[in-house]
C-alpha cells in the first residue's frame, strides 16, 4: 500500500525561520540606509539646525546664502539685558560680532557625513530623532566685549553691585545668536 500524501505543508525548521527573518531585517536596514544616504545626498541632513534655525534639506550653496541672511538679521536687531529697572541694550556690531557663515555652513553640512559608515549613521539617527544643533562659528571681539563690560561695571558700581564678568561674557555671546530676541538678566553680586 502506498502512503497517503498530506496536503499540509511540511514544518519549516526554526533555524531556517530565524535565518529568513534575520535576512529580511538586514535587507530592510540596508535598503533604508541606501534610501537615507540617497535622500540627503548633496543636502544638509533633516533635523540639523544652526543656533535653533532649521537648515535641514538645503544644499551647501543654499545653506551659505540662508546663513548670510540670518547673520544680517541677527546683526540688525539689538540685544537687551535687564537688572531690576536698569535696561542695557547693545547691537551685535557694538561688540564686532562677525559670524563665519561659510565655516558654520560647513559644520552643518558635515553632520551625518563622518568618515566611518557607523559614525555617519549614528549622526543621522541623532538628527532624525532629536535633532543636531550646530553653533555659529565666530563670535564677538573679546576686547570690545571687555570695554563694554568695563562701562557696565561702572554703572553697577554706582549702584553698589558687582557685575559677574565671566557669566556676562557668556550671556552676550548666547544673546547675539538667539532669535527671536529675548531679554536676558544681568548677573550681579
Amino acid at each position: 500500500m502506498q502512503a497517503a500524501h498530506s496536503s499540509l505543508p511540511r514544518r519549516v525548521p526554526s533555524s531556517t525561520k530565524t535565518l529568513l527573518v534575520s535576512g529580511a531585517i538586514i535587507g530592510s536596514l540596508i535598503f533604508l540606509l541606501i534610501v537615507e544616504f540617497g535622500f540627503s545626498a548633496g543636502r544638509v541632513h533633516p533635523g540639523v539646525t544652526v543656533a535653533g534655525h532649521d537648515v535641514g534639506g538645503l544644499s551647501l550653496t543654499e545653506l551659505q546664502d540662508e546663513l548670510a541672511i540670518r547673520a544680517q538679521i541677527l546683526n540688525s536687531e539689538p540685544v537687551c539685558f535687564v537688572r531690576d529697572v536698569l535696561r542695557l541694550c547693545i547691537s551685535p556690531t557694538d561688540v564686532a560680532w562677525r559670524p563665519e557663515t561659510r565655516a558654520t555652513a560647513d559644520l552643518a553640512y558635515q553632520v551625518g557625513r563622518a568618515d566611518s559608515l557607523w559614525a555617519a549613521l549614528g549622526e543621522r539617527t541623532r538628527a532624525w530623532v532629536g535633532g543636531v544643533n550646530v553653533q555659529w562659528e565666530g563670535g564677538p571681539n573679546a576686547a570690545r566685549v571687555g570695554r563694554l563690560l568695563d562701562r557696565w561695571e561702572r554703572i553697577f558700581a554706582a549702584r553698589d553691585l558687582e557685575l559677574k564678568r565671566g557669566i556676562m561674557r557668556y550671556r552676550i555671546r548666547r544673546a547675539i545668536i538667539t532669535y527671536p530676541r529675548q531679554t536676558f538678566r544681568i548677573p550681579v553680586q
